[in-house]
């Protein structure tokens, strides 16, 4: 039997949109990963004309995995703010083949920080 993974981890905060991206990035610092970069696709997309819910992206780096990207999305899907992280040893499997050692750290890293954010208050 085949067991399906998971490629996200996923939870629906319960503030605001802005202030949601605001609670990712402090707990992205607070768990010691570095915002590398953060590109705001709703607004890219509206300078060329098209419409969408609000995203945000986040690459982030885990300390101890700085050559490996890590990706944290927060987006609108309705009424709903949704929080997601792309699993590293997933993610870091598709860009590189395989996953460097230990990313379980990172993947543990990775849901803390997504926990905490929609926690938070």
């Amino acid at each position: 039997m085949v067991v399906p993974v998971e490629f996200t981890y996923r939870r629906e905060g319960s503030r605001p949109f802005a202030e949601m991206v605001e609670a990712v990035e402090c707990a992205a610092r607070s768990h010691g990963l570095a915002i590398v970069r953060r590109t705001d696709l709703q607004a890219t997309l509206a300078a060329k004309g098209f419409v969408i819910q609000p995203l945000v992206i986040l690459d982030v780096t885990v300390a101890g995995a700085e050559g490996h990207p890590c990706k944290l999305h927060v987006y609108a899907e309705g009424d709903s703010v949704w929080v997601t992280a792309i699993r590293p040893s997933v993610l870091w499997t598709v860009i590189e083949g395989e996953a460097p050692p230990q990313p379980e750290e990172a993947e543990a890293s990775m849901i803390a920080v997504v926990d905490e954010a929609v926690t938070a208050s």
